[in-house]
């Protein structure tokens, strides 16, 4: 027998209906990582709860349940109590939505200390924060005779000859500002750049003493910068402002310059919650 379009209803197989999975199923089919991501929100949303009681209510076997909580645990991201043993977050991701509220109110309140510096300086200003043994530039506000300058936003420098870098590393602590010079590479890039490390030490104590830090044509031909750190709420610096601009312009005014950077990067570390001592 044929149905109208010819086909025989004898062959026809009905379309199968597959159900949705549910929770448990997508979590016990996912990576390790989304197992992961997932214990940690059903332990956060409970606060504290015992390992079985993950296992059962995200589906998990035990066996996949305890090797995932006790990984956690390793790398501080959960911590047990040591009467009942039930886990609940750990200081790790603390430190880490600290962190992420620290970048969030960097980002919403740069613009407001940026670009009353830009106007007053009338040059290009730039935010930039640490990675590894470069700063990133995150942002910038052109002021009325900035010129097109080789930065462009997302892009690294080195810490050694950058103002930027240097403002960072000279806010940090004397010790671990000597470890981190130590071990960079200190490649030239113009004939004024630093590259012998009792030089740069030297610099960095004396821009640590004035407050704000100087590029003297050290990264690109013809631009100097001054640049001041921003703090966080406990102290450390976290990013830095600069004033970049032709060489010509902008270093016979370092003073006025490296002031007005300076007061700029002290009101954004202030509205990060960093109080300086005596204050």
């Amino acid at each position: 027998m044929a149905d109208p379009t010819g086909q025989s209803t004898a062959t026809r197989r009905p379309t199968e209906v597959r159900k949705p999975l549910s929770t448990a199923q997508k979590i016990e089919q996912s990576g390790t990582l989304e197992r992961g991501l997932a214990v940690l929100e059903h332990i956060g949303a409970a606060q504290e709860i015992s390992t079985n009681a993950v296992a059962a209510q995200l589906g998990l076997s035990r066996s996949a349940a305890y090797r995932i909580v006790n990984t956690l645990k390793e790398l501080g991201y959960l911590e047990a109590d040591h009467i009942t043993g039930r886990v609940r977050l750990g200081t790790r991701l603390v430190q880490l939505g600290v962190q992420a509220m620290d970048a969030a109110d960097l980002h919403r309140s740069a613009p407001q200390f940026m670009a009353p510096l830009a106007e007053e300086s009338a040059e290009t200003v730039y935010l930039a924060v640490p990675e590894d043994d470069s700063m990133v530039y995150l942002a910038k506000e052109q002021g009325v005779r900035a010129v097109t300058l080789n930065c462009r936003l997302g892009g690294r420098r080195a810490q050694h000859v950058t103002s930027l870098g240097k403002a960072w590393l000279a806010a940090l602590p004397p010790a671990e500002r000597v470890q981190r010079v130590a071990r960079m590479d200190l490649v030239r890039l113009t004939p004024n750049t630093i590259v012998d490390p009792d030089r740069l030490l030297e610099e960095l104590a004396q821009t640590a003493r004035r407050g704000w830090a100087i590029d003297d044509i050290e990264n690109e031909p013809e631009v100097g910068c001054v640049a001041a750190a921003v703090r966080d709420r406990t102290g450390r610096p976290v990013a830095a402002l600069s004033i970049a601009g032709p060489a010509d312009r902008v270093l016979p005014l370092v003073e006025r310059l490296g002031r007005a950077v300076a007061a700029a990067a002290a009101g954004l570390s202030r509205r990060l919650g960093y109080v300086p001592a005596g204050s």
